[in-house]
């Protein structure tokens, strides 16, 4: 992949911009993933990426960028762990965790836990509101999405559980544990 193919298009701030760039290739094209990884494709996580940063006021730096380009390119809730390995020594572990916190306040991130009380974390969308599926016996983690009468009878039910108690409730999340297929076949031999 020629970096200068894959700059061409894109208009930065600066030289460090550009650089910050130019390190996210490494990411892009470091993951396991089987997706398409193109110039396009990497031109338009980092756009996103860098857009997300702008309009919350963060500063880009080259962990945040690395963090939400691994995030946005798996589109799934990831560990630290997980974020450390596809990272491959990119992103420093202190770092991580500086940046998620940070990503946290700011809600350009989700961070919930698992029912074994690991973190997990994924690029907030509040257009998009759904909640996860967990394997509690090989730990994956998929997003669900509910029918509309569902979210709409629990909407009413914390409406009710807010007068009930005194509270104003900001959020909710459903979390669903389970053994998945794969390890009820597995589990089955």
């Amino acid at each position: 992949m020629s970096t200068d193919n894959s700059v061409e298009n894109i208009t930065f701030e600066n030289d460090r911009e550009k650089k910050i760039y130019e390190q996210c290739l490494k990411i892009c094209g470091s993951t396991e993933l089987e997706v398409k990884n193109s110039p396009e494709f990497q031109r338009e996580l980092y756009e996103k990426c860098r857009k997300l940063l702008k309009s919350a006021n963060i500063p880009l730096t080259q962990p945040r960028v690395n963090l939400l380009i691994i995030l946005m390119m798996y589109k799934k809730p990831l560990t630290v762990e997980d974020i450390i390995r596809i990272s491959n020594g990119e992103i420093a572990t202190s770092s991580i965790y500086r940046n998620i916190n940070d990503l946290k306040d700011k809600n350009i991130i989700d961070e919930f836990q698992t029912p074994e009380n690991t973190k997990v974390i994924c690029v907030a969308n509040p257009e998009d509101h759904h909640h996860h599926i967990f394997c509690k016996s090989c730990g994956s983690i998929n997003d669900i999405e509910l029918e509309e009468s569902f979210e709409k009878a629990l909407e009413n039910e914390i409406k009710k559980i807010e007068l009930l108690y005194n509270v104003s409730v900001d959020s909710h999340s459903l979390e669903l544990s389970s053994v998945c297929n794969q390890c009820q076949i597995s589990k089955s031999n």
